[in-house]
Protein backbone atom coordinates (compact mmCIF):
# COMPACT_ATOMS: atom_id res chain seq x y z
CA UNK A 1 0.00 0.00 0.00
CA UNK A 2 1.33 3.40 -0.99
CA UNK A 3 2.40 5.51 1.96
CA UNK A 4 0.29 8.69 2.23
CA UNK A 5 2.04 11.94 1.38
CA UNK A 6 3.14 13.96 4.39
CA UNK A 7 1.49 17.39 4.48
CA UNK A 8 2.10 20.65 6.31
CA UNK A 9 -0.82 19.72 8.58
CA UNK A 10 1.00 16.54 9.61
CA UNK A 11 4.11 18.56 10.41
CA UNK A 12 2.04 21.10 12.34
CA UNK A 13 0.42 18.37 14.42
CA UNK A 14 3.77 16.77 15.24
CA UNK A 15 5.35 20.14 16.14
CA UNK A 16 2.34 21.39 18.09
CA UNK A 17 1.85 24.51 15.96
CA UNK A 18 -0.55 25.69 13.27
CA UNK A 19 -0.19 24.83 9.59
CA UNK A 20 0.21 28.55 8.89
CA UNK A 21 3.18 28.67 11.26
CA UNK A 22 4.78 25.73 9.46
CA UNK A 23 4.30 27.47 6.12
CA UNK A 24 5.78 30.77 7.30
CA UNK A 25 8.80 29.14 8.94
CA UNK A 26 9.65 26.86 6.02
CA UNK A 27 9.17 29.60 3.44
CA UNK A 28 11.05 32.24 5.41
CA UNK A 29 8.27 34.79 5.09
CA UNK A 30 9.66 38.30 5.55
CA UNK A 31 8.35 39.92 8.71
CA UNK A 32 7.50 36.60 10.35
CA UNK A 33 9.60 35.89 13.41
CA UNK A 34 9.28 32.88 15.67
CA UNK A 35 11.21 31.76 18.74
CA UNK A 36 14.17 29.53 17.98
CA UNK A 37 12.58 26.63 19.88
CA UNK A 38 9.46 26.85 17.67
CA UNK A 39 11.54 26.85 14.49
CA UNK A 40 13.53 23.90 15.76
CA UNK A 41 10.36 21.91 16.57
CA UNK A 42 9.12 22.45 13.02
CA UNK A 43 12.47 21.47 11.48
CA UNK A 44 12.66 18.36 13.66
CA UNK A 45 9.10 17.38 12.74
CA UNK A 46 9.91 17.75 9.04
CA UNK A 47 12.95 15.52 9.44
CA UNK A 48 11.05 12.92 11.45
CA UNK A 49 8.13 12.75 9.03
CA UNK A 50 10.15 13.09 5.82
CA UNK A 51 8.20 16.15 4.73
CA UNK A 52 8.75 17.17 1.08
CA UNK A 53 11.43 14.56 0.42
CA UNK A 54 9.29 12.62 -2.03
CA UNK A 55 7.98 15.68 -3.87
CA UNK A 56 10.63 15.68 -6.60
CA UNK A 57 11.21 12.46 -8.50
CA UNK A 58 14.34 11.38 -10.32
CA UNK A 59 12.44 11.54 -13.61
CA UNK A 60 11.35 15.13 -12.95
CA UNK A 61 14.90 16.15 -12.07
CA UNK A 62 16.28 14.62 -15.25
CA UNK A 63 13.59 16.26 -17.38
CA UNK A 64 14.42 19.66 -15.90
CA UNK A 65 18.13 20.07 -16.62
CA UNK A 66 18.54 23.42 -14.91
CA UNK A 67 21.05 24.03 -12.11
CA UNK A 68 21.17 27.02 -9.77
CA UNK A 69 24.29 28.64 -8.29
CA UNK A 70 24.03 31.25 -5.54
CA UNK A 71 27.09 33.46 -5.11
CA UNK A 72 27.78 36.23 -2.57
CA UNK A 73 29.24 38.63 -5.15
CA UNK A 74 30.41 38.91 -8.73
CA UNK A 75 32.80 41.80 -8.09
CA UNK A 76 35.43 39.25 -7.01
CA UNK A 77 36.97 37.46 -10.00
CA UNK A 78 37.27 34.27 -7.96
CA UNK A 79 33.49 33.83 -8.14
CA UNK A 80 33.33 34.98 -11.77
CA UNK A 81 35.88 32.32 -12.78
CA UNK A 82 34.09 29.65 -10.75
CA UNK A 83 30.62 30.41 -12.13
CA UNK A 84 31.94 30.52 -15.70
CA UNK A 85 33.64 27.13 -15.24
CA UNK A 86 30.43 25.71 -13.78
CA UNK A 87 28.36 27.00 -16.68
CA UNK A 88 30.79 25.58 -19.24
CA UNK A 89 30.87 22.17 -17.55
CA UNK A 90 27.09 22.10 -17.17
CA UNK A 91 26.71 22.86 -20.88
CA UNK A 92 29.11 20.03 -21.75
CA UNK A 93 26.90 17.64 -19.79
CA UNK A 94 23.62 18.88 -21.28
CA UNK A 95 22.54 21.16 -18.44
CA UNK A 96 22.06 24.91 -18.03
CA UNK A 97 23.15 26.89 -14.97
CA UNK A 98 21.50 30.02 -13.59
CA UNK A 99 23.60 32.23 -11.28
CA UNK A 100 22.09 34.44 -8.56
CA UNK A 101 24.05 37.16 -6.72
CA UNK A 102 23.11 37.91 -3.09
CA UNK A 103 25.35 41.02 -2.88
CA UNK A 104 26.21 39.62 0.57
CA UNK A 105 22.74 40.62 1.81
CA UNK A 106 20.71 38.20 3.93
CA UNK A 107 17.43 39.65 2.66
CA UNK A 108 18.52 39.07 -0.94
CA UNK A 109 19.50 35.49 -0.11
CA UNK A 110 16.07 34.90 1.41
CA UNK A 111 14.33 36.27 -1.69
CA UNK A 112 16.45 34.08 -3.95
CA UNK A 113 15.68 30.95 -1.92
CA UNK A 114 11.98 31.79 -1.95
CA UNK A 115 12.11 32.14 -5.74
CA UNK A 116 13.97 28.84 -6.06
CA UNK A 117 11.30 27.09 -4.00
CA UNK A 118 8.77 28.16 -6.64
CA UNK A 119 10.63 27.28 -9.85
CA UNK A 120 11.70 23.92 -11.29
CA UNK A 121 15.42 23.14 -11.10
CA UNK A 122 17.43 19.96 -10.66
CA UNK A 123 20.10 20.94 -8.14
CA UNK A 124 21.77 23.86 -6.37
CA UNK A 125 25.22 25.21 -5.46
CA UNK A 126 26.04 27.55 -2.60
CA UNK A 127 29.35 29.36 -3.14
CA UNK A 128 29.36 30.72 0.43
CA UNK A 129 27.90 29.66 3.81
CA UNK A 130 24.15 30.42 3.52
CA UNK A 131 22.44 32.40 6.27
CA UNK A 132 18.80 31.30 6.07
CA UNK A 133 19.06 27.83 7.60
CA UNK A 134 15.32 27.21 7.49
CA UNK A 135 14.95 27.77 3.75
CA UNK A 136 18.21 25.92 3.22
CA UNK A 137 16.75 22.90 5.02
CA UNK A 138 13.75 22.92 2.72
CA UNK A 139 15.95 23.05 -0.38
CA UNK A 140 18.09 20.21 0.97
CA UNK A 141 15.01 18.05 1.52
CA UNK A 142 13.97 18.24 -2.12
CA UNK A 143 17.10 18.92 -4.20
CA UNK A 144 20.70 17.73 -4.34
CA UNK A 145 22.84 20.58 -2.98
CA UNK A 146 26.60 21.21 -3.13
CA UNK A 147 28.38 23.72 -0.88
CA UNK A 148 31.67 25.42 -1.78
CA UNK A 149 33.44 27.43 0.92
CA UNK A 150 35.88 27.41 3.83
CA UNK A 151 36.89 24.16 5.49
CA UNK A 152 35.93 25.53 8.91
CA UNK A 153 32.21 25.66 8.05
CA UNK A 154 30.13 22.49 8.34
CA UNK A 155 26.50 22.18 7.25
CA UNK A 156 26.24 18.38 7.07
CA UNK A 157 26.12 18.62 3.29
CA UNK A 158 28.27 17.72 0.31
CA UNK A 159 31.06 20.28 0.27
CA UNK A 160 34.13 21.28 -1.71
CA UNK A 161 36.35 23.22 0.65
CA UNK A 162 39.54 25.25 0.90
CA UNK A 163 41.25 25.88 4.23
CA UNK A 164 41.41 29.66 4.69
CA UNK A 165 43.67 29.22 7.71
CA UNK A 166 46.18 27.36 5.56
CA UNK A 167 46.09 30.17 3.00
CA UNK A 168 47.11 32.56 5.77
CA UNK A 169 49.93 30.36 7.05
CA UNK A 170 51.40 29.92 3.56
CA UNK A 171 51.52 33.67 2.99
CA UNK A 172 52.78 34.37 6.51
CA UNK A 173 55.59 31.84 6.26
CA UNK A 174 56.66 33.24 2.88
CA UNK A 175 56.68 36.89 3.98
CA UNK A 176 58.47 36.09 7.23
CA UNK A 177 61.14 34.35 5.16
CA UNK A 178 61.59 37.57 3.18
CA UNK A 179 62.08 39.55 6.39
CA UNK A 180 58.69 41.28 6.52
CA UNK A 181 58.03 41.51 10.25
CA UNK A 182 55.09 43.90 10.09
CA UNK A 183 52.42 43.56 7.42
CA UNK A 184 48.87 44.74 6.71
CA UNK A 185 45.98 42.49 5.73
CA UNK A 186 43.60 44.53 3.57
CA UNK A 187 40.12 43.07 3.69
CA UNK A 188 36.46 43.82 3.17
CA UNK A 189 34.17 44.15 6.17
CA UNK A 190 34.93 41.78 9.04
CA UNK A 191 31.82 40.01 10.28
CA UNK A 192 31.45 36.71 12.10
CA UNK A 193 29.79 35.20 9.01
CA UNK A 194 32.80 36.12 6.85
CA UNK A 195 34.61 32.95 7.88
CA UNK A 196 37.19 32.90 5.07
CA UNK A 197 38.54 36.38 5.85
CA UNK A 198 38.74 35.66 9.56
CA UNK A 199 40.48 32.34 9.01
CA UNK A 200 43.08 33.91 6.70
CA UNK A 201 43.84 36.53 9.34
CA UNK A 202 44.15 33.83 11.99
CA UNK A 203 46.51 31.85 9.76
CA UNK A 204 48.72 34.88 9.12
CA UNK A 205 48.92 35.79 12.79
CA UNK A 206 49.65 32.21 13.83
CA UNK A 207 52.85 32.23 11.75
CA UNK A 208 54.09 35.49 13.25
CA UNK A 209 53.30 34.27 16.74
CA UNK A 210 55.22 31.05 15.98
CA UNK A 211 58.27 33.24 15.25
CA UNK A 212 58.00 34.95 18.63
CA UNK A 213 56.37 38.17 17.38
CA UNK A 214 53.24 39.86 18.68
CA UNK A 215 50.60 38.61 16.20
CA UNK A 216 48.31 41.63 16.54
CA UNK A 217 51.08 44.21 16.17
CA UNK A 218 52.81 42.27 13.39
CA UNK A 219 49.70 41.65 11.26
CA UNK A 220 47.40 44.67 11.08
CA UNK A 221 43.79 43.87 10.17
CA UNK A 222 42.75 46.75 7.92
CA UNK A 223 39.06 46.81 7.05
CA UNK A 224 36.85 49.72 5.90
CA UNK A 225 35.13 50.07 9.27
CA UNK A 226 38.54 50.62 10.88
CA UNK A 227 40.38 52.59 8.21
CA UNK A 228 37.54 54.37 6.36
CA UNK A 229 34.92 55.06 9.07
CA UNK A 230 33.79 58.29 7.38
CA UNK A 231 32.36 56.38 4.39
CA UNK A 232 28.68 55.47 4.71
CA UNK A 233 28.99 52.67 2.16
CA UNK A 234 32.05 50.46 2.33
CA UNK A 235 33.92 50.23 -0.99
CA UNK A 236 34.79 46.89 -2.54
CA UNK A 237 37.49 45.40 -4.72
CA UNK A 238 39.98 47.74 -6.35
CA UNK A 239 38.64 50.90 -4.68
CA UNK A 240 38.82 49.32 -1.23
CA UNK A 241 42.44 48.27 -1.73
CA UNK A 242 43.45 51.66 -3.08
CA UNK A 243 41.83 53.73 -0.32
CA UNK A 244 43.06 51.62 2.59
CA UNK A 245 46.62 51.36 1.27
CA UNK A 246 46.71 55.11 0.58
CA UNK A 247 45.58 55.83 4.13
CA UNK A 248 48.24 53.60 5.66
CA UNK A 249 50.99 55.06 3.46
CA UNK A 250 49.89 58.65 4.10
CA UNK A 251 50.06 58.23 7.85
CA UNK A 252 53.46 56.54 7.66
CA UNK A 253 52.39 53.15 8.96
CA UNK A 254 55.49 51.00 9.35
CA UNK A 255 54.42 48.01 7.29
CA UNK A 256 56.66 46.58 4.58
CA UNK A 257 54.13 44.28 2.91
CA UNK A 258 50.43 44.23 2.10
CA UNK A 259 48.31 41.09 1.88
CA UNK A 260 44.89 41.41 0.22
CA UNK A 261 42.04 38.94 0.65
CA UNK A 262 41.55 38.87 -3.12
CA UNK A 263 43.43 39.91 -6.23
CA UNK A 264 41.29 42.92 -7.15
CA UNK A 265 41.92 44.45 -3.73
CA UNK A 266 45.63 43.73 -4.20
CA UNK A 267 45.70 45.59 -7.52
CA UNK A 268 44.12 48.61 -5.82
CA UNK A 269 46.87 48.42 -3.19
CA UNK A 270 49.53 48.32 -5.91
CA UNK A 271 48.19 51.44 -7.61
CA UNK A 272 48.08 53.33 -4.31
CA UNK A 273 51.74 52.44 -3.71
CA UNK A 274 52.77 53.60 -7.17
CA UNK A 275 50.73 56.82 -6.92
CA UNK A 276 52.56 57.58 -3.67
CA UNK A 277 55.85 57.43 -5.56
CA UNK A 278 56.88 54.15 -3.94
CA UNK A 279 58.27 51.02 -5.55
CA UNK A 280 57.02 47.44 -5.70
CA UNK A 281 58.54 45.30 -4.25
CA UNK A 282 61.51 47.44 -3.09
CA UNK A 283 59.40 49.64 -0.78
CA UNK A 284 56.35 47.42 -0.32
CA UNK A 285 55.63 43.82 -1.24
CA UNK A 286 52.06 42.95 -2.25
CA UNK A 287 50.39 39.55 -2.15
CA UNK A 288 46.88 38.67 -3.29
CA UNK A 289 44.64 35.63 -3.00
CA UNK A 290 42.86 33.45 -5.60
CA UNK A 291 45.41 33.67 -8.47
CA UNK A 292 42.80 35.06 -10.85
CA UNK A 293 43.52 35.84 -14.49
CA UNK A 294 44.60 39.46 -13.89
CA UNK A 295 47.36 38.45 -11.47
CA UNK A 296 49.24 36.85 -14.36
CA UNK A 297 49.41 39.98 -16.54
CA UNK A 298 53.03 41.05 -17.00
CA UNK A 299 52.26 44.65 -16.06
CA UNK A 300 50.83 43.42 -12.74
CA UNK A 301 52.76 40.20 -11.98
CA UNK A 302 51.00 39.72 -8.65
CA UNK A 303 52.13 37.08 -6.18
CA UNK A 304 48.96 35.24 -5.22
CA UNK A 305 47.58 32.03 -3.75
CA UNK A 306 46.01 29.51 -6.12
CA UNK A 307 42.56 28.62 -4.78
CA UNK A 308 41.42 26.53 -7.77
CA UNK A 309 38.21 28.39 -8.62
CA UNK A 310 37.80 26.85 -12.08
CA UNK A 311 38.72 23.31 -11.03
CA UNK A 312 36.39 23.51 -8.04
CA UNK A 313 33.53 24.72 -10.22
CA UNK A 314 33.90 21.91 -12.73
CA UNK A 315 34.19 19.19 -10.09
CA UNK A 316 31.20 20.57 -8.21
CA UNK A 317 29.07 20.25 -11.35
CA UNK A 318 30.25 16.67 -11.89
CA UNK A 319 29.34 15.70 -8.32
CA UNK A 320 25.93 17.37 -8.42
CA UNK A 321 24.94 15.83 -11.73
CA UNK A 322 25.97 12.38 -10.49
CA UNK A 323 23.64 12.88 -7.52
CA UNK A 324 20.82 14.05 -9.77
CA UNK A 325 21.13 11.18 -12.21
CA UNK A 326 21.44 8.59 -9.44
CA UNK A 327 18.26 9.88 -7.81
CA UNK A 328 20.10 10.65 -4.57
CA UNK A 329 18.48 13.92 -3.49
CA UNK A 330 19.42 13.82 0.17
CA UNK A 331 22.24 15.91 1.59
CA UNK A 332 21.79 15.42 5.32
CA UNK A 333 24.19 13.40 7.42
CA UNK A 334 22.98 9.84 7.75
CA UNK A 335 20.20 10.22 5.18
CA UNK A 336 22.27 9.69 2.04
CA UNK A 337 23.19 6.10 1.18
CA UNK A 338 26.48 7.37 -0.23
CA UNK A 339 27.27 9.52 2.81
CA UNK A 340 28.62 13.05 2.50
CA UNK A 341 31.13 14.00 -0.17
CA UNK A 342 33.94 16.23 1.12
CA UNK A 343 36.74 17.34 -1.19
CA UNK A 344 39.50 19.59 0.11
CA UNK A 345 41.76 21.67 -2.12
CA UNK A 346 45.21 22.60 -0.84
CA UNK A 347 46.25 26.19 -1.62
CA UNK A 348 49.50 26.89 -3.45
CA UNK A 349 51.54 30.11 -3.43
CA UNK A 350 52.38 31.46 -6.89
CA UNK A 351 55.35 33.83 -6.56
CA UNK A 352 55.66 36.69 -9.05
CA UNK A 353 57.35 40.10 -9.16
CA UNK A 354 55.15 41.94 -6.63
CA UNK A 355 56.98 40.47 -3.64
CA UNK A 356 60.61 40.54 -2.61
CA UNK A 357 62.96 40.75 0.39
CA UNK A 358 62.38 43.55 2.86
CA UNK A 359 64.79 46.42 2.32
CA UNK A 360 66.50 47.50 5.51
CA UNK A 361 65.51 51.10 5.87
CA UNK A 362 64.46 53.51 8.58
CA UNK A 363 60.72 53.26 9.07
CA UNK A 364 58.73 56.31 10.08
CA UNK A 365 56.59 54.62 12.69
Amino acid sequence: MKKPRVTAKDVAKRAGVSAATVSMILNGKEGSKFPERTCRRVIDACNELGYMRSSVSKAAALENKVLVAITPTLSNLYYVHMVEAMQRRAKELGYSLLAFNTFREISQETRILQICNQIPFAGMFFLYPPENSLLLQQVNWTKPTIHIYDKNVHNNADILELDGFRVGTIIGEYLMGLGHERIALVTSTFETRQVTRIRRLEGLRSMYEAHGLDPVQSVLACSPEQELPELKTAPEGYELGYLIAKRLIDRGESVTAFVAVNDMIAIGVMDAILDAGKRIPEDYSVCGCDNTSVSKYKAISLTSVECYARQTGREAVDILIRKIESGNNASELGDSPDGITRIEYFPKLIVRKSTGPRERRTLSK
